[in-house]
This record gives structure tokens, C-alpha cells and sequence, in this order.
């Protein structure tokens, strides 16, 4: 009886587990149409970690190329899924260009002014700022920004034909 109990259990944790993955896979294939994105990471001078402080200031680009804020938003979950608990020594820069065949949009985080940080909740809701905080007339002809506070500068910045304006 043991055993059977057993074998259910794995079954059960096994058709979670493979639910979830669905259930991912579903939310990326209708949220996000990317064909490719790019891994351009780098670092210049790595220190220790600091607890980040600073008030948020949203610099809006107000120009370039427009996307419609649900693709943006599916960038940025993923760009913050993929980068979440890592840490941003000084001068390390985390940037992804996602791809959709129509226009590419490049999503950054860096670590500045001597700061580290580990990649938290935080970095979706920061990308979010300068697409939700900019061209407010409605959802779509979202240009992007930059928020910077003392210690990160997170970029969101829509492009077309590889580039990234």
C-alpha cells in the first residue's frame, strides 16, 4: 500500500510540475511573439553588495520607435525571471534584446555610484516605470525610458532593424 501511495505522489508532483510548465509555455507563446533575444552582459568593476537606496527618477525618450506596452511587459517578466537572485556588482550591465520580427526592444539593469544589488521583485516593477509613467494617452506607442536611482539605472528602450531607437 505504501508503494502505491508512493507512486501517486510522484504522479502528482510530476502532473504539477508538468502543469506548470504548460502553463508557462502557454502564457510565453500568447504574451510574447520574440523570435530571438540576445545575451549582451558585461561588467567593468565588481565590489561588494550595498543595500540600494534613492528616490526613482523616470526619464521618459519621448521619441523612436513604439510598441504596444503588453510585449514590452512580457519582455520585461522574463527579462527579471531569467536575472532574479543574481547579483549587479558595480559597474555590471544585464541586457537582453528581444526580437519580435517587427521591432526589438533592449531591456537593461547596471549597478552604478559604487552599488551592488541582487536582482529582486523590484526589477519588474522599475522596468514598468518608464512604460507605464510615459506616453500615458494608452496602451500602445509605448517609446520606453530610463529610471535611475542611487545606486541602478534600468532601461526599457523599443527599436526597429536591430536598432535600438
Amino acid at each position: 500500500m505504501k508503494l502505491i501511495s508512493l507512486t501517486v505522489t510522484v504522479l502528482t508532483v510530476a502532473a504539477i510540475a508538468q502543469a506548470c510548465a504548460i502553463a508557462r509555455g502557454e502564457k510565453v507563446a500568447r504574451d510574447t511573439q520574440w523570435i530571438s533575444s540576445e545575451d549582451i552582459n558585461y561588467f567593468t568593476n565588481e565590489t561588494h553588495i550595498d543595500k540600494r537606496v534613492g528616490v526613482e527618477q523616470v526619464q521618459c525618450y519621448n521619441t523612436g520607435t513604439k510598441a504596444d506596452r503588453a510585449s514590452i511587459v512580457s519582455y520585461i517578466d522574463d527579462f527579471c525571471f531569467d536575472l532574479k537572485g543574481r547579483t549587479v556588482n558595480n559597474g555590471r550591465v544585464f541586457t537582453t534584446r528581444y526580437n519580435s520580427g517587427t521591432f526589438t526592444v533592449l531591456i537593461s539593469g547596471a549597478a552604478i555610484n559604487g552599488c551592488s544589488f541582487v536582482v529582486d521583485n523590484n526589477c519588474a516593477r522599475l522596468l514598468r516605470l518608464p512604460v507605464d509613467s510615459c506616453n500615458t494617452d494608452g496602451v500602445n506607442d509605448k517609446q520606453g525610458g530610463v529610471v535611475t536611482d542611487s545606486c541602478g539605472q534600468w532601461r526599457v528602450d523599443p527599436g526597429s532593424n536591430g536598432s535600438d531607437f
